[in-house]
């Protein structure tokens, strides 16, 4: 039984062991001081065997770390500020350029230009026949006869393409 255990404690160190056999033997580990003491040499075996250094230390040594570590004291640092929400003040400056800009092209606008409806309504309206021969002015300006009859360097507005359907 000895020489079982004292195997199964050498496949632990070199990872050997299968899960549920590794906790089973910690378990039992750690309820017998005589196997925590064995454990313990055949770990600086190993360590000697595939280093060749050894660093003692002493059975007792992370309870002197963790006691250690217990004794320091503690510092309560203030917290640094979060900074502002800062696209808060960014959407305020965007809409008051916005504001400022709206107010500035209102400023510029020709009013003159763009009447009240009263002073529409009160212009007097050409009559049928300067309308028609207006009309006409428009029509004998932008005849396509210039493109069509004279051989000036103007080129049309549209070309016509062609193919062949089959």
């Amino acid at each position: 039984m000895q020489e079982q255990l004292n195997q199964k404690l050498s496949q632990f160190i070199d990872d050997e062991l299968d899960s549920h056999q590794a906790l089973s033997l910690l378990q039992s580990v750690q309820n017998d001081e005589l196997l925590k003491e064995k454990l313990r040499r055949y770990q600086i075996v190993s360590q000697v065997l595939k280093s060749s250094e050894y660093s003692p230390l002493g059975t007792d040594f992370s309870d002197k770390i963790h006691q250690q570590i217990r004794q320091e004291p503690t510092y309560f640092m203030p917290q640094k500020k979060k900074p502002a929400i800062r696209w808060q003040k960014a959407a305020l400056a965007i809409a008051a350029s916005i504001a400022i800009a709206a107010v500035w092209v209102s400023s510029k606008v020709d009013h003159q230009k763009f009447g009240s409806v009263e002073t529409v309504a009160q212009s007097t309206q050409p009559t049928g026949a300067a309308n028609n021969a207006r009309f006409k002015e428009y029509l004998q300006a932008h005849d396509n006869a210039l493109y069509v009859n004279s051989m000036q360097t103007a080129q049309p507005y549209a070309r016509v393409v062609g193919y062949q359907q089959e």
